[in-house]
C-alpha cells in the first residue's frame, strides 16, 4: 500500500524546508563580506575582532543548518519506509528549529515561510491517515 497523500505532502514540505535552509546558508556565505561590517555597526564586535567573529558565526550557523537539513531529508525518507519513530524525532528537530527561529528575534520573510511550511508539514504528518499508515493500522 502506498503512503497516504497527507504524509507524502508532509515529507515534501519538510524537504522544501531543507532546501530553503540550504539556500539561506548559501546566501549567508555569499554575503559574508558585509557581515563583519554589520557586526561592528550593531556593536556586536570590535573592529579588530569583527572578521573572526563573522567567520565563527558563519561556521556555527552552517553547522546547525547542515544538521537540520540532514534531519529533514533523512527522517522524511524514513517515514516513507514506515518508520513511525522517525516522525517523533523529526517533530523534535522541528521544535528545536522553531525555538531557534523565535529566539533570534529575526522576523525575516524567509523565516515566516519556513514556519508556515513546517507547521503545515507537522499537521499533515500527524493526521489520522498518516498515523494509521505509519503504525500499520488499516481500516
Amino acid at each position: 500500500m502506498d503512503s497516504p497523500r497527507p504524509l507524502r505532502y508532509a515529507v515534501v514540505l519538510w524537504w522544501v524546508v531543507a532546501l530553503v535552509l540550504v539556500g539561506q546558508t548559501a546566501l549567508m556565505w555569499v554575503g559574508r563580506g558585509d557581515l563583519a561590517g554589520r557586526l561592528v555597526e550593531q556593536g556586536q564586535a570590535a573592529p579588530a575582532d569583527a572578521v573572526g567573529r563573522a567567520q565563527q558565526l558563519l561556521l556555527v550557523n552552517t553547522g546547525i543548518a547542515a544538521v537540520l537539513v540532514a534531519a529533514y531529508l533523512v527522517l522524511g525518507a524514513l517515514m516513507f519506509r514506515r518508520r513511525a519513530w522517525a516522525r517523533g524525532v523529526l517533530s523534535g528537530f522541528a521544535v528545536v528549529h522553531l525555538l531557534m527561529l523565535l529566539g533570534t528575534g529575526a522576523v525575516l520573510s524567509v523565516n515566516v515561510i519556513v514556519l508556515i511550511l513546517g507547521a503545515a508539514a507537522a499537521v499533515l504528518m500527524w493526521r489520522r491517515p498518516s498515523t494509521d499508515w505509519l503504525t500499520g493500522e488499516h481500516g
